[in-house]
Protein backbone atom coordinates (compact mmCIF):
# COMPACT_ATOMS: atom_id res chain seq x y z
CA UNK A 1 0.00 0.00 0.00
CA UNK A 2 1.62 3.69 -0.76
CA UNK A 3 3.34 4.97 2.05
CA UNK A 4 1.77 8.93 1.26
CA UNK A 5 -1.83 6.97 1.56
CA UNK A 6 -0.98 5.84 4.60
CA UNK A 7 0.41 8.99 6.02
CA UNK A 8 -2.18 11.22 4.74
CA UNK A 9 -4.45 12.48 7.22
CA UNK A 10 -7.93 12.12 5.71
CA UNK A 11 -6.49 8.12 6.11
CA UNK A 12 -6.01 8.42 10.10
CA UNK A 13 -9.77 10.55 9.82
CA UNK A 14 -11.16 7.63 7.93
CA UNK A 15 -9.64 4.97 10.38
CA UNK A 16 -10.90 6.84 13.42
CA UNK A 17 -14.29 7.07 12.26
CA UNK A 18 -14.29 3.36 11.24
CA UNK A 19 -12.97 2.65 14.36
CA UNK A 20 -15.00 4.96 17.13
CA UNK A 21 -18.40 4.21 14.94
CA UNK A 22 -17.93 0.70 14.90
CA UNK A 23 -17.12 1.02 19.10
CA UNK A 24 -20.17 3.06 19.64
CA UNK A 25 -22.19 0.37 17.82
CA UNK A 26 -20.48 -2.39 19.59
CA UNK A 27 -20.95 -0.55 23.36
CA UNK A 28 -25.26 -0.72 22.24
CA UNK A 29 -25.04 -4.28 21.87
CA UNK A 30 -22.65 -5.37 24.45
CA UNK A 31 -25.05 -3.13 26.85
CA UNK A 32 -28.36 -5.11 25.14
CA UNK A 33 -26.62 -8.55 26.08
CA UNK A 34 -26.12 -7.10 29.59
CA UNK A 35 -29.08 -6.00 30.37
CA UNK A 36 -31.35 -8.68 28.38
CA UNK A 37 -28.97 -12.11 28.18
CA UNK A 38 -26.60 -11.70 30.89
CA UNK A 39 -29.04 -12.13 33.46
CA UNK A 40 -30.30 -15.06 32.56
CA UNK A 41 -27.57 -16.81 30.58
CA UNK A 42 -23.79 -15.98 31.79
CA UNK A 43 -22.49 -18.39 29.24
CA UNK A 44 -24.02 -17.32 26.69
CA UNK A 45 -23.21 -13.55 26.99
CA UNK A 46 -19.92 -14.12 27.21
CA UNK A 47 -20.10 -16.62 24.01
CA UNK A 48 -22.02 -13.59 22.23
CA UNK A 49 -19.74 -10.62 23.55
CA UNK A 50 -16.71 -12.59 22.80
CA UNK A 51 -18.17 -11.34 18.74
CA UNK A 52 -18.44 -7.79 19.81
CA UNK A 53 -15.08 -7.68 21.61
CA UNK A 54 -13.90 -8.80 18.16
CA UNK A 55 -15.46 -6.39 16.02
CA UNK A 56 -13.85 -3.57 17.34
CA UNK A 57 -10.63 -4.88 19.40
CA UNK A 58 -9.48 -6.69 15.70
CA UNK A 59 -9.58 -3.53 14.45
CA UNK A 60 -5.82 -2.64 16.47
CA UNK A 61 -4.70 -5.63 15.46
CA UNK A 62 -5.40 -4.98 11.85
CA UNK A 63 -3.45 -1.64 12.35
CA UNK A 64 -0.05 -3.64 13.30
CA UNK A 65 -0.50 -6.54 11.11
CA UNK A 66 -2.05 -5.35 8.04
CA UNK A 67 -1.83 -1.42 7.76
CA UNK A 68 2.01 -1.15 9.14
CA UNK A 69 3.30 -4.55 8.51
CA UNK A 70 4.42 -5.37 11.73
CA UNK A 71 6.12 -8.57 12.97
CA UNK A 72 5.17 -10.13 16.21
CA UNK A 73 7.81 -13.37 16.70
CA UNK A 74 7.47 -15.66 19.96
CA UNK A 75 10.19 -17.38 21.72
CA UNK A 76 8.66 -20.09 23.02
CA UNK A 77 8.99 -23.95 23.16
CA UNK A 78 7.19 -25.59 20.54
CA UNK A 79 5.54 -27.32 22.69
CA UNK A 80 3.66 -24.09 24.32
CA UNK A 81 2.09 -23.60 21.07
CA UNK A 82 0.59 -26.89 19.99
CA UNK A 83 -0.47 -28.42 23.26
CA UNK A 84 -1.39 -24.81 25.33
CA UNK A 85 -1.98 -21.43 23.51
CA UNK A 86 -5.56 -20.51 23.03
CA UNK A 87 -6.80 -24.07 24.19
CA UNK A 88 -6.53 -23.06 28.17
CA UNK A 89 -7.34 -19.77 30.36
CA UNK A 90 -3.62 -17.99 31.86
CA UNK A 91 -2.98 -15.61 33.65
CA UNK A 92 0.43 -13.37 31.93
CA UNK A 93 2.65 -10.99 32.94
CA UNK A 94 3.93 -8.74 30.78
CA UNK A 95 6.89 -6.15 31.44
CA UNK A 96 5.34 -2.27 30.44
CA UNK A 97 8.35 -1.14 28.69
CA UNK A 98 6.88 0.47 25.50
CA UNK A 99 4.28 2.56 24.28
CA UNK A 100 2.72 -0.88 22.10
CA UNK A 101 3.53 -3.82 24.34
CA UNK A 102 -0.35 -4.52 25.38
CA UNK A 103 -1.18 -4.45 21.25
CA UNK A 104 2.20 -6.73 20.49
CA UNK A 105 -0.02 -8.88 22.65
CA UNK A 106 -3.33 -8.48 21.32
CA UNK A 107 -1.82 -9.35 18.23
CA UNK A 108 -0.71 -12.89 19.82
CA UNK A 109 -4.26 -13.20 20.97
CA UNK A 110 -5.26 -12.96 17.62
CA UNK A 111 -3.60 -15.78 15.96
CA UNK A 112 -4.36 -17.95 19.22
CA UNK A 113 -7.85 -17.15 18.42
CA UNK A 114 -8.61 -15.57 22.19
CA UNK A 115 -8.86 -12.15 21.20
CA UNK A 116 -12.84 -11.46 21.76
CA UNK A 117 -11.64 -13.19 25.48
CA UNK A 118 -8.20 -10.80 26.10
CA UNK A 119 -8.98 -9.25 29.91
CA UNK A 120 -6.85 -6.93 31.54
CA UNK A 121 -6.05 -5.29 34.77
CA UNK A 122 -7.41 -1.64 34.38
CA UNK A 123 -7.41 1.87 36.65
CA UNK A 124 -10.84 2.10 37.56
CA UNK A 125 -10.95 5.78 36.14
CA UNK A 126 -10.43 4.27 32.36
CA UNK A 127 -14.09 2.45 32.67
CA UNK A 128 -15.44 5.47 32.21
CA UNK A 129 -13.44 6.20 28.84
CA UNK A 130 -15.85 6.15 25.95
CA UNK A 131 -15.94 3.32 23.23
CA UNK A 132 -12.82 1.24 24.73
CA UNK A 133 -13.53 2.18 28.52
CA UNK A 134 -17.15 1.20 27.68
CA UNK A 135 -16.14 -2.28 26.10
CA UNK A 136 -13.76 -3.08 28.93
CA UNK A 137 -16.49 -2.80 31.66
CA UNK A 138 -18.96 -4.72 29.59
CA UNK A 139 -15.76 -8.08 28.42
CA UNK A 140 -15.55 -8.05 32.37
CA UNK A 141 -11.98 -6.99 32.93
CA UNK A 142 -10.87 -6.54 36.17
CA UNK A 143 -9.94 -2.78 37.17
CA UNK A 144 -8.71 -1.25 40.38
CA UNK A 145 -8.43 1.91 42.28
CA UNK A 146 -4.68 2.04 43.19
CA UNK A 147 -6.18 1.68 46.72
CA UNK A 148 -5.02 -1.62 48.70
CA UNK A 149 -7.68 -1.52 51.32
CA UNK A 150 -10.74 -1.29 48.70
CA UNK A 151 -9.07 -3.51 45.92
CA UNK A 152 -7.92 -6.21 48.04
CA UNK A 153 -12.09 -6.37 48.85
CA UNK A 154 -12.71 -6.49 45.36
CA UNK A 155 -10.27 -8.06 43.53
CA UNK A 156 -11.32 -11.44 44.89
CA UNK A 157 -14.96 -10.49 43.63
CA UNK A 158 -13.97 -9.72 40.07
CA UNK A 159 -11.85 -12.46 39.20
CA UNK A 160 -14.06 -15.03 40.92
CA UNK A 161 -16.29 -14.83 37.91
CA UNK A 162 -13.63 -16.18 35.40
CA UNK A 163 -13.81 -19.65 36.95
CA UNK A 164 -17.54 -19.49 35.38
CA UNK A 165 -16.05 -18.86 31.85
CA UNK A 166 -17.00 -21.18 29.19
CA UNK A 167 -13.78 -20.62 26.92
CA UNK A 168 -10.26 -20.12 27.26
CA UNK A 169 -9.31 -16.56 28.17
CA UNK A 170 -6.19 -14.60 28.57
CA UNK A 171 -5.95 -11.57 31.97
CA UNK A 172 -3.02 -9.48 31.57
CA UNK A 173 -1.33 -8.09 34.30
CA UNK A 174 1.61 -5.96 34.36
CA UNK A 175 2.92 -5.85 37.64
CA UNK A 176 4.77 -2.87 37.19
CA UNK A 177 2.01 -0.99 37.49
CA UNK A 178 2.91 2.04 34.95
CA UNK A 179 4.66 2.02 31.79
CA UNK A 180 8.69 2.67 32.06
CA UNK A 181 10.64 5.84 32.05
CA UNK A 182 14.21 6.99 33.29
CA UNK A 183 12.62 9.08 35.89
CA UNK A 184 10.28 6.33 37.44
CA UNK A 185 13.42 3.89 36.95
CA UNK A 186 15.42 5.94 39.24
CA UNK A 187 12.44 5.76 41.59
CA UNK A 188 11.88 2.57 41.67
CA UNK A 189 15.56 1.64 42.00
CA UNK A 190 15.44 3.84 44.83
CA UNK A 191 12.59 2.36 46.73
CA UNK A 192 15.17 -1.15 46.22
CA UNK A 193 17.76 0.24 47.61
CA UNK A 194 15.95 1.30 50.64
CA UNK A 195 14.31 -2.03 51.16
CA UNK A 196 17.42 -3.53 50.12
CA UNK A 197 16.04 -5.71 47.07
CA UNK A 198 18.33 -6.29 44.19
CA UNK A 199 18.33 -3.43 41.24
CA UNK A 200 17.23 -4.47 38.11
CA UNK A 201 18.77 -2.30 34.88
CA UNK A 202 15.66 -2.42 32.53
CA UNK A 203 12.64 -2.62 34.54
CA UNK A 204 10.70 -0.74 37.59
CA UNK A 205 10.14 -3.27 40.65
CA UNK A 206 7.12 -5.03 40.42
CA UNK A 207 4.00 -4.37 42.65
CA UNK A 208 3.28 -7.37 44.58
CA UNK A 209 0.10 -6.97 46.40
CA UNK A 210 -1.93 -7.03 43.00
CA UNK A 211 -0.28 -10.07 42.00
CA UNK A 212 -1.01 -11.75 45.42
CA UNK A 213 -4.35 -11.00 45.42
CA UNK A 214 -4.82 -12.77 42.49
CA UNK A 215 -3.65 -16.24 42.88
CA UNK A 216 -5.81 -17.00 45.35
CA UNK A 217 -8.93 -16.97 43.10
CA UNK A 218 -7.67 -17.93 40.16
CA UNK A 219 -5.45 -21.04 41.33
CA UNK A 220 -8.10 -23.46 40.54
CA UNK A 221 -9.40 -21.57 37.31
CA UNK A 222 -6.24 -21.07 35.99
CA UNK A 223 -3.60 -24.01 35.71
CA UNK A 224 -0.66 -21.95 34.15
CA UNK A 225 1.15 -18.08 34.34
CA UNK A 226 2.37 -17.38 30.97
CA UNK A 227 5.45 -15.04 31.76
CA UNK A 228 5.91 -12.77 28.54
CA UNK A 229 8.97 -10.41 27.79
CA UNK A 230 8.31 -8.22 25.21
CA UNK A 231 11.13 -6.41 23.31
CA UNK A 232 12.18 -3.90 20.48
CA UNK A 233 14.49 -3.09 18.50
CA UNK A 234 17.85 -3.86 20.15
CA UNK A 235 20.57 -1.36 19.59
CA UNK A 236 17.68 1.35 18.42
CA UNK A 237 17.32 -0.04 14.55
CA UNK A 238 14.17 0.52 13.05
CA UNK A 239 11.16 2.56 13.98
CA UNK A 240 10.43 3.48 17.60
CA UNK A 241 7.29 1.38 18.80
CA UNK A 242 4.46 3.96 18.68
CA UNK A 243 1.35 3.62 17.98
CA UNK A 244 2.10 7.26 15.85
CA UNK A 245 4.64 5.05 13.64
CA UNK A 246 1.97 1.99 13.54
CA UNK A 247 -0.62 4.49 12.13
CA UNK A 248 1.68 6.16 9.42
CA UNK A 249 2.22 2.54 7.95
CA UNK A 250 5.90 2.07 9.77
CA UNK A 251 6.87 -1.29 10.67
CA UNK A 252 8.42 -2.21 13.57
CA UNK A 253 9.27 -6.16 15.09
CA UNK A 254 8.22 -7.22 18.42
CA UNK A 255 9.77 -10.29 20.42
CA UNK A 256 8.21 -11.60 22.71
CA UNK A 257 9.59 -14.87 24.74
CA UNK A 258 6.67 -16.94 26.84
CA UNK A 259 7.27 -19.14 29.16
CA UNK A 260 4.63 -21.43 30.64
CA UNK A 261 4.71 -21.99 34.32
CA UNK A 262 2.15 -24.10 36.10
CA UNK A 263 -0.40 -22.50 38.33
CA UNK A 264 1.16 -25.21 41.06
CA UNK A 265 4.81 -23.70 41.00
CA UNK A 266 3.28 -20.66 42.73
CA UNK A 267 4.11 -20.22 46.23
CA UNK A 268 0.46 -20.43 47.98
CA UNK A 269 2.82 -17.69 51.26
CA UNK A 270 1.97 -14.60 49.79
CA UNK A 271 5.73 -13.65 50.98
CA UNK A 272 6.47 -16.10 49.36
CA UNK A 273 4.97 -15.59 46.04
CA UNK A 274 6.11 -12.08 46.46
CA UNK A 275 9.53 -12.93 46.08
CA UNK A 276 8.48 -15.12 43.28
CA UNK A 277 8.01 -12.11 41.34
CA UNK A 278 10.42 -10.57 42.42
CA UNK A 279 12.79 -13.38 40.84
CA UNK A 280 10.90 -13.58 37.84
CA UNK A 281 11.34 -9.79 37.54
CA UNK A 282 15.15 -10.46 37.89
CA UNK A 283 15.12 -13.13 35.02
CA UNK A 284 13.20 -10.75 32.66
CA UNK A 285 15.77 -8.25 33.75
CA UNK A 286 18.73 -10.67 32.20
CA UNK A 287 16.94 -11.71 29.43
CA UNK A 288 16.02 -8.02 28.10
CA UNK A 289 19.87 -6.92 28.86
CA UNK A 290 20.80 -10.03 26.53
CA UNK A 291 18.25 -8.95 23.67
CA UNK A 292 19.39 -5.27 23.97
CA UNK A 293 23.32 -6.52 23.99
CA UNK A 294 22.44 -8.96 21.25
CA UNK A 295 19.33 -8.86 19.46
CA UNK A 296 18.78 -12.41 20.96
CA UNK A 297 17.05 -13.60 24.37
CA UNK A 298 19.21 -16.34 25.03
CA UNK A 299 22.72 -15.58 23.11
CA UNK A 300 25.35 -18.04 22.80
CA UNK A 301 27.81 -15.94 25.03
CA UNK A 302 25.28 -16.00 28.13
CA UNK A 303 23.47 -19.36 27.43
CA UNK A 304 20.60 -19.77 30.18
CA UNK A 305 19.60 -23.33 30.11
CA UNK A 306 16.49 -23.33 31.12
CA UNK A 307 15.75 -21.57 27.49
CA UNK A 308 17.35 -23.95 25.35
CA UNK A 309 14.50 -25.71 24.07
CA UNK A 310 12.65 -22.03 22.85
CA UNK A 311 12.48 -21.51 19.20
CA UNK A 312 11.23 -18.46 17.59
CA UNK A 313 8.17 -18.95 15.84
CA UNK A 314 6.35 -16.76 14.14
CA UNK A 315 2.20 -17.60 13.95
CA UNK A 316 0.41 -16.62 10.62
CA UNK A 317 -1.77 -13.65 10.65
CA UNK A 318 -5.18 -14.27 10.31
CA UNK A 319 -7.36 -12.67 7.65
CA UNK A 320 -10.17 -11.99 9.89
CA UNK A 321 -8.56 -8.58 11.33
CA UNK A 322 -8.58 -7.67 7.67
CA UNK A 323 -12.03 -9.02 6.77
CA UNK A 324 -13.26 -7.20 9.61
CA UNK A 325 -12.06 -3.84 9.18
CA UNK A 326 -12.96 -3.70 5.31
CA UNK A 327 -16.79 -4.77 6.59
CA UNK A 328 -16.66 -2.52 9.05
CA UNK A 329 -15.29 0.85 6.93
CA UNK A 330 -17.74 -0.18 4.12
CA UNK A 331 -20.91 -0.18 6.65
CA UNK A 332 -19.71 3.12 8.86
CA UNK A 333 -17.78 5.45 6.43
CA UNK A 334 -19.78 4.16 3.50
CA UNK A 335 -23.62 5.06 5.41
CA UNK A 336 -21.67 7.83 6.77
CA UNK A 337 -20.84 9.48 3.11
CA UNK A 338 -23.73 8.60 1.53
CA UNK A 339 -25.75 10.46 4.56
CA UNK A 340 -23.41 13.84 3.84
CA UNK A 341 -23.83 13.56 0.32
CA UNK A 342 -27.99 13.17 0.65
CA UNK A 343 -27.95 16.30 2.96
CA UNK A 344 -25.32 18.14 0.54
CA UNK A 345 -28.03 17.94 -2.39
CA UNK A 346 -31.11 18.78 -0.28
CA UNK A 347 -29.49 21.50 1.50
CA UNK A 348 -29.62 20.30 5.11
CA UNK A 349 -26.49 21.94 6.75
CA UNK A 350 -27.49 21.54 10.50
CA UNK A 351 -27.09 17.81 9.50
CA UNK A 352 -23.75 17.77 7.85
CA UNK A 353 -22.63 19.69 10.58
CA UNK A 354 -23.13 17.20 12.71
CA UNK A 355 -21.57 14.47 10.32
CA UNK A 356 -18.80 16.67 10.18
CA UNK A 357 -18.93 16.81 14.33
CA UNK A 358 -18.86 12.88 14.58
CA UNK A 359 -16.00 13.06 12.32
CA UNK A 360 -13.69 15.68 14.01
CA UNK A 361 -14.73 14.18 17.13
CA UNK A 362 -14.35 10.56 16.50
CA UNK A 363 -10.29 12.42 15.14
CA UNK A 364 -9.97 14.04 18.21
CA UNK A 365 -10.79 10.65 19.82
CA UNK A 366 -7.97 8.95 18.15
CA UNK A 367 -5.34 11.84 19.19
CA UNK A 368 -6.25 11.68 22.85
CA UNK A 369 -5.53 7.75 23.16
CA UNK A 370 -2.28 8.19 20.83
CA UNK A 371 -1.34 10.97 24.13
CA UNK A 372 -2.69 8.84 26.52
CA UNK A 373 -0.57 5.98 25.58
CA UNK A 374 2.53 7.48 25.21
CA UNK A 375 5.32 6.76 27.54
CA UNK A 376 5.84 10.23 29.04
CA UNK A 377 1.92 10.17 29.78
CA UNK A 378 1.89 7.21 31.91
CA UNK A 379 0.57 7.36 35.64
CA UNK A 380 4.01 7.94 38.71
CA UNK A 381 5.38 5.21 39.99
Amino acid sequence: MNKALKENTLSHVLLATTFFATGFIVNIIQALLTVLIKPWGADLFRRMNYYATYWMNSQLVFIVEWWSGSRAILFTEPQNVKKYLGKEPALLLLNHTYEIDWLMGWVICDRCQILGNAKVYLKKILQYAPVLGWSWKMQESVFLERNWEKDQMILGRQLTKFTEYPDPYWITLFPEGTRFSEEKHRISMEVARSKGIPELKHLLLPRTRGFIASIPPLRKAIPAVYDVVVAFNPNKIGNDPTIVNLLNGRPVTSKLLLRRIPMSEIPEDETEAGEWLHEQYRQKDKLLDNFFRTGEFNPSDNKLPEYDKFEYIELPRRYYSLINMTFWFLITCGSLGYYFMGRVFSGEWTLISVVFLFVALAYIGMDRLINLSKTSKGSNY
